[in-house]
């Protein structure tokens, strides 16, 4: 009997371990992509500007110019005031804060993030303009950045 339970307890530790044993994460920075939710189906990403990555200083990135490189990016168009919807993949982390700004030259808009919805209101006025996205996360922070042309 007392063999049954050595057994018994054997296997419930081996079937315990194995659980932990098998999970992967993934502590990355997200990738971020923009997209407008009423329904037309494209999904652009936007371009790691800036990261400080916490858990793996493999990711750490510095962008001096921010503007110069936004504008090298491949032009993404949207409609003025459109709503556009942000969407954060991969990697294993909480967002303490996320922001939305655009930039017209010198110019700086903030935006006003929905964080339920994760999406936010383009400006009315047509032009090119700089997108920011910054991501202040358990694990770091992060900035995105793409080359928006309003219509």
């Amino acid at each position: 009997m007392n063999t049954f339970f050595k057994l018994i307890a054997g296997l419930f530790c081996v079937f315990l371990l194995t659980g932990c044993i098998g999970e992967e994460y993934d502590f990355s920075p997200p990738t971020v992509s923009v997209f407008t939710p009423n329904g037309m189906n494209f999904k652009e990403d936007l371009s790691v500007a800036n990261i400080d990555w916490n858990d793996d200083e493999k990711y750490n990135k510095e962008t001096k110019d921010i503007h110069s490189f936004a504008k090298k990016q491949n032009a993404i168009s949207f409609h003025a005031g459109e709503l556009v919807a942000i969407t954060l993949e991969d990697g294993d982390f909480n967002p303490n804060g996320i922001s939305v700004s655009v930039w017209q030259e010198d110019k700086k808009i903030d935006l006003d993030y929905q964080k339920s919805s994760q999406d936010f209101y383009l400006p009315e006025e047509k032009g090119e303009y700089v997108i920011v996205i910054d991501i202040d996360a358990d694990s770091g922070k992060a900035q995105y950045v793409g080359n928006v042309v309003i219509q």
